[in-house]
């Protein structure tokens, strides 16, 4: 979660790569993110290019090993090279469903060397666990009702419409809002360049001038999409974070 630093050094760094910025769209666990890109910078070490390019077809061996096939979509995702890219694309589209997410992150990687070869600049890269789409990054966010009182039909309704028209003003996306009782969950895609405090705080505060029956604090988070449990825990321990959660009070 970004805090008015973070947001300002995000903000800067957009205006510094003036469009040219790369979002992971998919949504993959972080820590395999963070094993892929460990795994990525070691095979770089001595590789040798000829040779990984003459092994391209191997990755659709259905004999090669499982971890052999891991370490070749990170070599070939390592070679600024046409054919490279193409023999990954390829196999995204029909891989195994254990390597499905690894191969996705061997595309991206591959696609982003290709694109800093042909504009002779390297993009900003952006992932996150939720992934996005464009110069959007798909969000996680939950709103518990004041006293965890259960909402009311009219005032899920409130709270619908104004997440509609806050989302629309904002260049905003929602994928989807379900309501538990005494809080609301919402998934969806917000421009890189908002401010997530001010953005919900702005709805909360619209939904609140109809009622007042909405807490001023939210959960949000880009790393997962929580289970029911990690929110009431989360609400019961209140403002204390949660990987990269935060209530805002």
């Amino acid at each position: 979660m970004r805090d008015s630093n973070d947001y300002n050094e995000m903000s800067d760094l957009l205006d510094k790569y003036a469009g040219n910025v790369s979002v992971l769209e998919e949504e993959i666990d972080v820590e395999l993110q963070m094993q892929y890109f460990k795994e990525s910078k070691q095979s770089k070490l001595g590789l040798n290019q000829v040779d990984v390019l003459q092994r391209q077809a191997d990755l659709f061996d259905s004999s090669l090993p499982y971890e052999d096939k891991r370490a070749l979509l990170c070599q070939l995702a390592s070679i600024d090279d046409v054919s490279a890219f193409r023999t990954i694309e390829k196999y995204v589209s029909n891989a195994e469903a254990s390597l499905n997410e690894w191969a996705k992150l061997a595309f991206q990687e591959s696609k982003m060397l290709l694109q800093s070869s042909l504009l002779d600049e390297a993009p900003l890269f952006i992932s996150t666990g939720l992934g996005g789409r464009g110069t959007k990054l798909r969000y996680f966010v939950v709103v518990p009702s004041k006293n965890y009182k259960p909402f009311t039909t009219i005032q899920e309704r409130i709270i619908q419409s104004e997440l509609d028209f806050t989302f629309k003003r904002h260049g905003a996306e929602i994928e989807n809002i379900e309501f538990f009782g005494y809080f609301v969950t919402i998934t969806g895609l917000i421009p890189l360049k908002t401010g997530l405090k001010d953005f919900f705080a702005e709805i909360i505060q619209n939904c609140n001038n109809l009622g007042n029956f909405l807490s001023y604090s939210f959960l949000v988070t880009n790393v997962k999409k929580l289970s029911l449990g990690e929110i009431e825990d989360a609400i019961d321990k209140s403002s204390q974070e949660i990987d990269t959660d935060c209530f805002f009070d």
